[in-house]
């Protein structure tokens, strides 16, 4: 299992960034995510290979 972190500040650079990771990674099995947003937005994305 593991862990990508990604922040930004705002809510549409964060969808963008998420989007992007997971478009370069087809092949990967999406265990969780985790979004924040307390100073910025923060996604934790916990996968399996």
């Amino acid at each position: 299992m593991k862990v990508k972190a990604i922040s930004t500040l705002t809510e549409k650079d964060i969808n963008k960034k998420v989007n992007e990771f997971l478009k370069e990674n087809i092949y990967i099995e999406v265990i969780d995510m985790k979004f924040t947003s307390i100073s910025g937005c923060a996604v934790f994305i916990i996968y399996n290979e």
